[in-house]
């Protein structure tokens, strides 16, 4: 599998999207700042640096990325879990924590099945 480097760009792409998305959106909706809405952003952020080294097969970047995606998907699973109520279904929150999270299991995937292919090919 040649494709773990792509997966990590568009994923941060992906985490920097969602969390300007949150931050502008609570903004203009509610005139509130809130940082911690730019979590994911700062994950992205991090991972996109990362995409370099794990093309150039460095394993502990590689590493780095897939503990950085597993924590990130872990608290996502949590605060999801956490706010889980009538009022939360259906909130922008809502679809912001699942689809993350979503996405965030999907590429843990992709990296151990590029782990997993790498080691056989050794």
């Amino acid at each position: 599998m040649k494709t773990p480097h792509k997966v990590n760009y568009y994923y941060a792409i992906f985490l920097l999207l969602i969390g300007l998305f949150g931050f502008i959106v609570r903004y203009t909706s509610d005139g509130d700042i809130q940082v911690t809405s730019l979590i994911p952003a700062f994950f992205g952020f991090i991972l996109l640096f990362f995409t370099k080294g794990i093309k150039n097969d460095n394993k502990v970047i590689a590493h780095l990325a897939v503990v950085l995606t597993f924590v990130l998907a872990v608290v996502v699973t949590y605060m999801f879990v956490k706010n889980l109520s009538a009022d939360f279904i259906g909130t922008r929150k809502f679809f912001i924590f699942l689809v993350t999270g979503l996405v965030s299991y999907v590429v843990l995937g992709i990296y151990v099945a590029g782990f997993i292919d790498k080691k056989r090919k050794a």
